[in-house]
Formats: structure tokens, sequence, C-alpha cells
């Protein structure tokens, strides 16, 4: 004859089942991975790839943004492009966002890529897999044109390929049949004269802002 299971004692064991299944299914891990790549689909190795956090206050029913970003962990991209990240769930955080690009970026040769806002994967802890295709930057036909022209070694070679095109430069011809040339880097807040191919003179000004473009997904 068998006996009735008690209905606390099965409810206590579906309870433990659900947790013991919930533990299995929940990740222990926040990974983020993907794969880096140009044009010709090829992967790029050495891209900087950063998660960063951001909160926002609610104070007097209205909402202040908050300038300051907190960077998580960052990254570079290895052989053929491929990356993968582990982050770390940060509670006074509400928003978190990938970024494929820090201050040695090459952005003379790539245009800089928007970050792309992954909260969603995080707060759900699911594994975010987020490739990001590296476009051509605007003037780099113009920057290959001029390093071959000047040469690859030659200082307006290397200031080129390292700043892109001048925005406008400004030539005069001296008693002693010397070229001077300056040229206005505007938003990087810079300016080089140059004699006879040799930088002869640094200026430094308050630079032109330009605004990142931010995708939300």
């Amino acid at each position: 004859m068998r006996r009735a299971v008690p209905a606390v004692a099965l409810l206590l064991a579906l309870s433990m089942s659900a947790s013991v299944w919930a533990g299995w299914a929940k990740p222990k891990r926040l990974v983020v991975r993907g794969q880096v790549t140009e044009e010709s689909g090829a992967g790029v190795e050495g891209i900087p790839i950063r998660v960063l956090a951001t909160r926002r206050v609610v104070k007097f029913l209205t909402i202040e943004s908050q300038p300051a970003e907190k960077e998580l962990v960052s990254t570079v991209s290895g052989a053929n492009g491929f990356y993968e990240l582990e982050v770390p769930k940060v509670r006074d955080h509400d928003f978190y966002f990938l970024r494929f690009h820090d201050a040695h970026f090459d952005a003379v040769r790539y245009s800089t890529p928007p970050d792309i806002e992954i909260t969603g994967w995080i707060n759900k802890r699911r594994p975010v897999v987020q490739d990001v295709r590296l476009t051509s930057a605007p003037g780099w036909d113009a920057v290959r044109r001029l390093v071959d022209l000047y040469g690859a070694d030659t200082t307006r070679g290397k200031i080129i390929r390292q700043l892109g095109v001048p925005e406008r430069t400004e030539r005069t011809s001296r008693l002693d049949d010397l070229d001077r040339e300056t040229w206005w880097y505007e938003i990087l807040g810079v300016a080089y004269v140059i004699e006879d191919g040799e930088v002869v003179e640094k200026r430094s000004f308050q630079p032109r802002q330009e605004s990142r473009p931010l995708a939300r997904r």
C-alpha cells in the first residue's frame, strides 16, 4: 500500500528543484564577445574595446544626467579581430555601453564607431555578442594620396598619417627662398609651421569640439 506524499513535502521538493534549475540556468559570468572587422571583412587587430557604465539621478521629479562615465573593463581585439570581456555588474549605475575607441584610436584610418547600449543584456544577465565593422574615415583616400606624395618617412607624411589632412594651410615665401607653410588642425587645437620640410614651430590653441554619435540598442 502506497503512502501519500504530504503536500508540504511535495511543494518543498518542487521548490528546491526549481531553485537548483535556476542556479544552473543563471550564468555566473557576464561575458561580452565579438569580432572587429573592416569593410573587406578581414579582422582588425589592436582595436580598443571598452565597457562603460553611466547613471541617472532622479531629483525633484527631474532626471539629471551624470557626465562622469565609469570604465568597467577594457581590452583590445586580438588575432583576426576577436575579443572577449567579462563585465562586473555594478549597482550604482543604470546604463551600460560598449565603446570601440579610446584616445589612441586611429581616427585617421577609420571612422569612429558609435557607442552601443548593452543595458538590456546586462540586466538580464545574458551573454552579449556584438560584432562591429569599421569603415574608412571620410578623408582616408586623401590621406593616402598625400602620404604617397610626400613619403611615409618624411615630416609632412608622418603628420598627415597621424592627424589627417590639415583643415587649412597658409603658404608664404621668405627672402632666402625657403617656403613656409602653416598647417592648421582646428578641431585638435594645433598648428604646425613647416620650413624646408621640417617643423620649426608648433602652436596650440582652444580646439573646436565635435560631438560623438551614440547608438542605442
